[in-house]
This record gives structure tokens, sequence and C-alpha cells, in this order.
């Protein structure tokens, strides 16, 4: 979160940043733990690949994301120096019930909440305090988790990052090796549009926690915005990197640069270019998780009160 200063122009800018960064999570890119084995090259068929690890699939049903992005930006002063966006923690899918389990610490520069589901209850945390997530947040948690197929995609889903459905031109390369386990790296580029678009469905459920109003933030990236931003992109390379045996996405990632014409920097807050580079990680695929219940939860009603507070402790 940031404090509610920003100005009704730098909104736009903003939004498409959140969206970008949290977005970034699941479709970044690099592979610096992987070991290639450049001598192997099967010819493994990167959309087929893609449809298994995104549908479907057992294997997937528990493990550990640890996720970060850099967006560095040129032409606006508060964002002179690069910034980060990191969500990480465990999930567990358990058949039959609507939500996986999670523990979820996702954060923005220095500013960070923690989102978790425990057996049928969903809270978001600042520092040792929980809030029960009202039904109508859940039930929207809920609605988007349904388009997952196992249990990685379902926890993904509930914050728009789907990146099975951004990603385009797949194309099977050489098998590595990460944590041991033999994977086919698979190269694509991805639909920048679209990406943006599933950006909503996050900042969605920040609308409906109050935290896009309190930082100052439109309760979605508009129609216009995500266009300009769309037309400005001049390059956007990505990789996956699925598991052969089990089809489970162990690691992902993209580097995206763009470049913004004058006559629309005004649209995107004066923005003028830059650069998003993400990572993410799936470890401890299939293992049971420790999953716990915030210690203390209090009534929804107080979360505005320690927004707020944050808010000022900031300043």
């Amino acid at each position: 979160m940031a404090p509610s200063s920003s100005s009704p122009t730098r909104a736009p800018l903003l939004a498409v940043a959140v969206g970008v960064a949290a977005l970034a999570l699941v479709a970044c890119g690099g592979g610096e733990d992987a070991q290639p084995q450049p001598a192997a090259r099967p010819a493994y068929d990167g959309e087929k690949l893609i449809d298994q690890a995104s549908g479907p699939n057992a294997a997937a049903r528990s493990g550990r994301i640890d996720g970060s992005v850099e967006i560095a930006l040129r032409g606006v002063s508060e964002f002179a120096e690069p910034f980060s966006s990191s969500i990480s923690g465990p999930f567990e899918f358990r058949k039959g019930s609507v939500l996986p389990d999670y523990e979820l610490e996702v954060g923005v520069r220095d500013y960070g909440v923690e989102l978790s589901s425990v057996r049928g209850r969903s809270y978001i945390s600042l520092g040792e305090s929980g809030y029960d997530l009202p039904r109508p947040v859940r039930n929207r948690l809920v609605r988007a988790s349904a388009r997952g197929k196992n249990g990685l995609t379902r926890t993904l889903e509930q914050f728009g990052i789907a990146p099975w459905r951004w990603e385009t031109d797949k194309r099977a390369g050489a098998t590595e090796r990460i944590g041991g386990v033999k994977v086919v790296r698979i190269d694509t580029s991805f639909n920048a549009g679209r990406m943006l678009k599933d950006g909503n469905t996050l900042l969605g459920l920040l609308a409906s926690l109050g935290i896009t109003r309190a930082v100052g933030l439109p309760p979605q990236i508009s129609r216009h915005a995500r266009k300009v931003f769309v037309r400005s992109v001049t390059s956007k390379v990505g990789a996956s990197w699925v598991g052969i045996r089990d089809h489970v996405i162990r690691q992902s990632g993209f580097t995206m640069r763009f470049t913004v014409p004058p006559a629309d920097r005004r649209a995107l807050g004066g923005i003028s270019g830059g650069t998003v580079v993400g990572k993410l990680k799936v470890t401890h695929v299939g293992q049971p998780q420790q999953i716990k219940p915030p210690k203390t939860v209090a009534p929804f009603a107080q979360l505005a009160l320690a927004i707020d507070a944050l808010g000022d402790a900031r300043r």
C-alpha cells in the first residue's frame, strides 16, 4: 500500500503498475537456478505442456510459491528508483473445498499484507492482527478460484494471475533440471492486453477490501489505459519450465520493455517508458504444508482503522 497523496492523473499509472507488478509474478523471466542440458532437445509440444500444467493435475495440489518483480520507470520523479513487488507462501488444495488453503505474504515496496485462507475461512492480516473477510469478498475469491483446474492454478486465479491465458507462441526447448526435477523450458511471448485485463481481478479484490480507496487507486485499469500501455510495448519475452513427469510449472518468467509516445504520456501519468522483470518459483510440490490462521482475529470493520494507522506511520 502507499499513502493516499497520488494525484488523479497518476491513478492510471499506479493502477497499471499494480496490475503489472502482481501479474508479472507468474509470467516472469530468468532461470538462474536451472541447469541446462543443451545436447538434449526432445520434440516436446509447448502448447500441450502448458495445457497439462494448467489443467487437472493432482501433483499440483500443494507447494510453495516465491515470486518477485522489479519495475523501473522513466519520466516520473516519484518512481526515480526501481521498486519491487513480491508474493510468497505455501498453498494446499483439499479435495472438495471451494478455496485452497494458503498463507501468502504480498508486498509492494515496503508495504505488505498477508492474505490467508484456512479450512473455510479467509483473512487479511496486518502484522499480528488478522481480520475476517466478509462473505461477499470471500465469494469473489471463490468465483475467481473456480477458473483454476488444480491447486496451484486455483490459488493464483484468485488474484487474476494466469500466465497460461496470456502466453503465446509457445516453443518447447531443451530439457533442464530445477531442484533435481527434469523440466522442459518453453519459450513464449504473451498478450499484454489480456494480462492487464486480468489485472482488474486483483484491483477488484483490493477495492472490495477498501485498499484502492485508501491509496488513491481506481478500482480497475480502464480500457483506454490498457490500450495505451499495450501499444507502447517494444519487446516482450517469456519462458516457463514444466516438469516432464508431473506437468507442474516449476518456474516461469518474463522481461518486458516499453516506450510511451509523447502524445500518450498524459494517459499514464507522465511515464515515458520502463522495464519490468520478474521471477516465479514453485517448490515443495506435492508436499504437505503447515498453514495456520492468524493468532488473533478481529472484525473486518476494524481493518479501515488499521490501514489508516499504517498510512499515517508511513508519511
